[in-house]
């Protein structure tokens, strides 16, 4: 019978676990729509009304068109490679492996930099609930908290993260009613519609800072998107992933899109100059609540999104934790540490723990500078998937015509286009920091290729955790038995 010690890392042909195909289209969207949560266009409300002087929604148009270009792209990466990949996947192979590499390890900032951004949020709007506590105080008990969570398994997850996602929906319809009876009283703009609340000409002409600023703001509500892009990873357990898995992508950004831009528009509608009477703008959706929907409502958003955020905290590291558990496995990093599997827990603990310690740069860090930084990676990786879809279509295959073109060529171009001139809008604090992960991720990628003599180890991201013991081994079906 064989022991552990004598298998290899890659379970043997037969006994590889496979997943049950059950979801639907109806499910994937969910799922996306699930992941990017409705109430995190909240977290930067404050930011961006003064960015772009109360031009959000147009803001908001700009980020669902460049968002809107890149979900095609999935779409059609997924046909290309209905596997559950990702943009290290896409751009591994369309492109070029060095460069899927380095674009995986760009995505991998951001996952474990998300859940950072999470905990700043929550502490703000538990300090200003409870503001006799400092919001560090909170911040390091969230962090400690999800940690904890994490290292101990995640099955009641699910369940909290849909209990999460319906209350959030409950409570965006009842804002939405009081910003209907706020105008009706004869408050904000007092009106159903009002252009100036999408398009401010007097304020987007002044000093010419129209376009960079709505870049500027793009480069902060990206973040907002971030999630439709997951849904590819259910390829192996969608009924039909060569047709749903691409529809959802793009079901979802558009529903999301379109959904962003009507709530901001009607935030701006009830608080047109909170631009510049907002007085902390890093918990301005906070103050917004207090003022349109009374300090019941303030304190009942404050519940809500703490409960929806910590269920998305847990859900991002827990991601973050896989990834980086299938780049020890693969040999990407030391497996000793990165695919090692609590015995008891059965859970990758060694990146729960990791993870929890980068979240502490939250300590030394703003809200805007933290959406920054996991803006970065991301809106690189968009660009690259983009580019993948006209290495891959139009290029490798020579696909022409009028519809090819517009749709492998056209279209991704205009996405790739989008989205780099949205990270171009970042600023300097998240591209110097971004460039020292890059330049760390390049000096790994050099050593571990010899020189980019080597291809770069692939990574498979399809992890099944109880086939693994301690060491990061698998275990064949005859040890499990045993």
């Amino acid at each position: 019978m064989t022991s552990n010690n004598d298998v290899n890392t890659t379970p043997k042909a037969g006994t590889e676990p496979t997943l049950k195909r059950v979801l639907k289209l109806p499910h994937l969207v969910f799922y996306g729509i699930a992941y990017i949560v409705p109430l995190a266009f909240f977290e930067t409300y404050g930011l961006v009304q003064q960015e772009t002087h109360g031009m959000h929604s147009l803001a908001f148009l700009l980020t669902s068109v460049a968002m809107g270009f890149t979900a095609f792209s999935y779409s059609k990466m997924v046909k290309a490679y209905p596997v559950a990949g990702s943009v290290y996947t896409y751009v591994g192979k369309a492109i070029n492996p060095h460069a899927g590499f380095l674009s995986g390890w760009l995505i991998l900032m951001g996952y474990m930099l998300l859940p950072m951004f999470t905990y700043l949020v929550m502490a703000m709007y538990l300090n200003q609930m409870f503001p006799m506590i400092p919001y560090k105080v909170f911040l390091l008990a969230l962090i400690a908290l999800t940690a904890y969570v994490c290292y101990r398994g995640i099955e009641i997850t699910v369940r909290v993260s849909s209990i999460a996602v319906i209350l959030q929906i409950i409570f965006i319809g009842a804002i939405f009613f009081f910003i209907i009876r706020w105008l009706a009283m004869g408050f904000g703009n007092a009106c159903a519609f009002d252009w100036t609340a999408f398009y401010n000409r007097e304020e987007f002409v002044k000093d010419g800072m129209g376009i960079p600023m709505l870049f500027s703001a793009a480069s902060l509500l990206a973040m907002a998107f971030l999630g439709f892009d997951a849904i590819s990873t259910l390829s192996e357990e969608a009924l039909r992933p060569e047709k749903d898995i691409g529809r959802a992508i793009i079901l979802t950004s558009v529903i999301m899109g379109a959904f962003f831009v009507v709530m901001s528009f009607y935030l701006t509608m009830a608080w047109p100059n909170a631009w510049f009477e907002i007085k902390d703008p890093d918990v301005g959706s906070y103050e917004f609540m207090d003022k349109v929907c009374g300090p019941t409502m303030a304190y009942l958003f404050g519940t809500v999104y703490v409960f929806g955020g910590f269920a998305s905290a847990v859900d991002c590291q827990t991601s973050a934790a896989r990834i980086l558990f299938s780049m020890g496995r693969d040999h990407i990093l030391p497996p000793k540490v990165f695919a090692h599997i609590h015995p008891k827990y059965r859970t990758p603990s060694y990146n729960a723990i990791i993870i929890a310690v980068i979240s502490l740069v939250a300590l030394f860090v703003s809200l805007e500078n933290a959406a920054e930084l996991v803006n970065f990676g991301a809106l690189i990786g968009f660009t690259l998937v983009n580019l993948s879809v006209i290495a891959h279509y139009y290029v490798r295959e020579k696909k022409r015509g009028l519809y090819n073109t517009m749709s492998y060529l056209v279209a991704p171009l205009a996405g790739a286009a989008f989205t780099f001139s949205v990270w171009c809008g970042l600023g300097s604090f998240a591209k110097i920091l971004g460039g020292v992960w890059l330049g760390i991720g390049a000096v790994y990628l050099v050593i571990k290729t010899k020189g980019f003599r080597e291809l770069p180890p692939e990574m498979n991201e399809d992890v099944d955790l109880s086939l693994y013991n301690v060491d990061g081994e698998t275990e064949t079906d005859q040890d499990k038995q045993k």
